[in-house]
């Protein structure tokens, strides 16, 4: 592939995998057979609204955000991912339903597809899958995730800011900020005063 080193994006990926488990060098290799290697431009659509999800996204380089319109035609911003974060329409992967999350790229990006359906295959046959998808489950879409919704409810504004710039140290430095307030829900006006007063 032009201009893409892609051993050393997929040893990007091997070292993240390792958080959740440590795959043998054939299991990987069986990993990156049902993956490709893709840059995509800012401003790109990758997932829209109008189709199932078929691939996990991982970030080697980049930020990509998911986002959902309401009825009146509001963004929420559902998430911000940047390098080495996993993004994908989960619950149309799951359901192989059109998905109501859209995920775009924020900047320029060096992305790994992974194919789900074929991971869903190696899971029936190899162990390894089956313990990475848990562990990988049990802590980013139940942990993480029910930590995000009790933050959302208990924490005001400014923690959440404080909470956010935690995890995505550079981040605010990268996009407009008005995507991050969206995030957060919250106004610019409001994350500009918050920025001030941590100032």
């Amino acid at each position: 592939m032009n201009n893409i080193d892609e051993e050393f994006y997929y040893n990007q990926l091997r070292v993240v995998c390792k958080e959740y488990h440590n795959f043998s060098d054939e299991a990987f290799l069986a990993f990156k057979d049902i993956c490709f290697i893709k840059k995509v431009k800012k401003g790109e659509v990758l997932q829209d609204v109008y189709s199932p999800a078929k691939y996990i996204y991982f970030i080697c380089k980049g930020i990509l955000r998911t986002y959902f319109l309401n009825e009146e035609g509001a963004i929420y911003t559902k998430n911000l991912f940047s390098e080495n974060y996993f993004s994908a329409s989960k619950v149309s992967l799951l359901t192989n339903e059109d998905s109501y999350l859209s995920i775009d790229a924020l900047e320029d990006c060096i992305l790994i597809f992974i194919d789900f359906k074929a991971y869903k295959m190696l899971i029936d046959i190899n162990d390894e899958f089956k313990n990475f998808y848990i562990n990988y489950l049990e802590k980013n879409w139940v942990i993480v995730k029910e930590k995000n919704e009790i933050s959302l409810i208990l924490d005001d504004a400014e923690t959440r800011y404080k909470n956010f710039l935690e995890k995505n140290s550079d981040i605010e430095k990268r996009i407009p900020l008005h995507h991050i307030a969206n995030h957060l829900g919250i106004t610019p006006t409001q994350l500009s005063r918050i920025r001030k007063r941590l100032k």
